[in-house]
């Protein structure tokens, strides 16, 4: 802006500084590259955890945005790395129309198609996709049928910021069928995502002849603290795949801010919370990059001013979603949460499990951490809150297993939200030995010959998490979404209407970590 400022004003003094600065950044353009991920409908803010202040929402999300975006406007792309939609139910109940609004509003170019964009089939995902004012990423993912990308996709696309052409590849976890409900995907294969991008990204450069290649992808990371490592699929990718000048992750709904061969490894948290800033300084002629610089920028809510037409469509968009979600169910005198003790239960986790078998009266019950979705906080639980937690639309299903079929399920030290045992796995046992304890909830012993009735959700009954010895029983589907036995139980334990629940320890784990 101040180069601009220099060269419109016959006043302002045009030094040989300044005349070097403009020359060079028309010879060397610099672009700004934005990332979002796992927003999951959080259209409203929250609290960060340590500082207790706003951070978020989708009005304070768009003024982070258009602030970086007008630090320079005609370089900066703004892309996403999926999981927009299923999360709450301001979003679930409109099916992701609103957050494809916002999106359109605050000029997308494009995202990666995440897991949970299937949750409401891949006919629902379709219509979205029509709706949106930008791509739809996913190279890696295939029809059966055809052979090809599905016809609402694209692999990738290639847009122009400054004169530099810029190709954005789009990549789907490659594990998708097992983290939705498998029966939405089965017509799609999920391709190894290295092989993909180590075709696609030659590709980019020769035939759409792209001077800068960002991948942008549902694809996870993990930084361990300690000893400052990274690891998981997206470092993967950045150490196997050469030709890409950034990589953009999501799915793990953690931040990370690394750099492999000189390339950024980003991901941007979720909710709207951070947004990944990319600078890069580009060589056009030669297609190269000379400088980046990228930051993960938390959207504090006290350091803008929220945008004004945001906040409105957010009125707009839970003007008859209001009423409904603050409806009270019960108090609690404390926060429910899905934090546990040395990795074993949580209160979330034991809430939910005790609601499924309370409410198919089963010996037990079994339910995935990872469709446990938030909080309850202490105060007022209401069914927006009891929404959040559980914003999947799945239901109770039923198996008979012998007491052998549960034993093996923890054989691995695999760790579930249970009801109805209690449990004890050893991580420093060799694999396949881990389960160090298991009796019933009473501490009667669980007979390995003996059926029992078990109840666990849809998603984890039809293979999801790769729960295979669930996906080869004969089950029964209940109809009864977990959603709903979740308030029954709540309402049905409450005293006085106050809801006092917590961990009681049934799960534990021991041995460190693998």
């Amino acid at each position: 802006p101040a180069l601009l400022a220099a060269i419109a004003s016959p006043t302002l003094p045009l030094t040989r500084a300044t005349l070097l600065a403009i020359v060079s950044n028309l010879r060397y353009p610099t672009l700004r590259l934005l990332e979002t991920t796992d927003f999951h409908g959080f259209v409203f803010g929250s609290r960060d955890r340590r500082s207790g202040r706003a951070i978020g929402g989708s009005a304070v999300l768009a003024a982070w945005i258009e602030k970086l975006r007008a630090e320079n406007p005609a370089g900066t792309l703004l892309l996403d790395g999926g999981d927009c939609f299923q999360g709450t139910m301001i979003s679930n109940l409109q099916y992701g129309r609103p957050i494809v609004e916002q999106m359109n509003a605050l000029h997308y170019a494009a995202t990666a198609v995440g897991n949970h964009e299937f949750d409401w089939t891949v006919d629902t995902l379709e219509a979205r996709v029509r709706d949106m004012r930008f791509d739809a990423l996913g190279a890696n993912m295939v029809e059966r049928r055809t052979q090809r990308l599905p016809r609402w996709a694209r692999a990738d696309t290639v847009l122009t910021r400054r004169g530099v052409r810029i190709g954005v590849l789009g990549l789907c976890f490659r594990g998708t069928p097992t983290v939705t409900l498998p029966a939405n995907v089965t017509m799609l294969r999920f391709d190894d995502d290295s092989a993909t991008a180590a075709r696609l990204v030659p590709e980019l450069r020769r035939r759409d002849h792209a001077q800068v290649v960002v991948e942008v992808g549902h694809i996870p990371a993990e930084t361990d603290s300690t000893m400052r490592a990274l690891s998981g699929d997206l470092p993967r990718l950045a150490r196997g795949v050469r030709g890409v000048d950034v990589w953009f992750g999501g799915h793990s709904h953690n931040r990370v801010l690394d750099e492999i061969g000189g390339a950024p490894v980003m991901i941007a948290g979720a909710h709207g919370e951070v947004v990944g800033v990319c600078d890069l300084v580009v060589d056009p002629v030669r297609g190269r990059v000379l400088e980046r610089h990228a930051r993960l920028q938390t959207t504090w809510a006290d350091e803008v001013t929220p945008d004004s037409a945001m906040a409105e469509r957010v009125k707009r968009w839970n003007a008859g979603i209001a009423p409904l979600a603050a409806q009270p169910i019960a108090q609690t005198p404390h926060a429910i949460t899905r934090v546990t003790a040395g990795g074993g239960d949580s209160g979330i986790g034991d809430l939910v499990s005790d609601a499924m078998r309370d409410a198919v009266h089963a010996d037990v019950a079994l339910q995935n951490a990872g469709g446990l979705r938030a909080d309850l906080p202490q105060g007022t639980i209401t069914r927006g809150a009891v929404y959040e937690v559980m914003p999947f639309d799945n239901t109770i299903v039923t198996e008979e297993l012998t007491g052998a079929d549960l034993r093996e399920l923890f054989a691995n030290g695999r760790v579930l939200p249970l009801s109805g045992l209690r449990v004890t796995v050893d991580m420093s046992r060799p694999e396949g030995q881990r389960l160090a304890a298991i009796t019933m909830a009473d501490g009667r012993p669980l007979d390995p010959a003996a059926r029992y009735h078990v109840a666990m959700n849809n998603f984890m009954a039809t293979g999801g998490d790769n729960l295979k010895i669930l996906a080869n029983a004969p089950h029964v589907d209940t109809g009864l979404l977990v959603r709903d036995a979740i308030e029954i139980y709540i309402k049905s334990r409450a005293r006085a209407g106050v809801f006092d629940y917590g961990p009681d320890g049934r799960l534990q784990r021991t041995g460190g970590r693998d």
